[in-house]
């Protein structure tokens, strides 16, 4: 990966990372009084910055995109449902490493941030993305 390549990448996930401190700072969702929808949560959270969603494209490139989750998302691990393998891509992303993704494995590039999500707020994600 060439160098201004890797600044991308660095600048998206610290874009991702702040994006997630902020959000945790004065969200509802923190109390419990309001979880967000999952497609705000996909914007607030980060997501949309390394990946393609339902309704965005990705500002950087790379990583797999996230759009017809229902369509692959239960055929990618043998025995996984699609709710299974979204949960497990989002609580620990490095437990399988998406043959979608660009880079083969993450290499040089930091690994996925922690979303920091609560049970309700990774359910109303996991919803939005199979909802297509």
């Amino acid at each position: 990966m060439s160098v201004v390549g890797r600044a991308c990448a660095v600048g998206a996930i610290v874009l991702a990372a702040l994006t997630v401190a902020f959000w945790d700072s004065g969200s509802p969702s923190a109390s419990g009084s309001h979880v967000a929808g999952g497609d705000e949560l996909f914007q607030a959270k980060g997501c949309a910055t390394c990946h393609d969603g339902p309704d965005s494209t990705a500002r950087i490139g790379g990583f797999p995109p996230l759009v017809d989750a229902a369509d692959w998302a239960g055929q990618r691990r043998p025995d996984m449902s699609a709710r299974a393998y979204l949960t497990e891509s989002i609580d620990e992303p490095g437990a399988f490493i998406s043959p979608a993704f660009a880079g083969g494995g993450y290499g040089s590039l930091p690994a996925m941030p922690n979303l920091a999500l609560t049970p309700d707020e990774a359910d109303a994600l996991i919803d939005y993305l199979l909802s297509e």
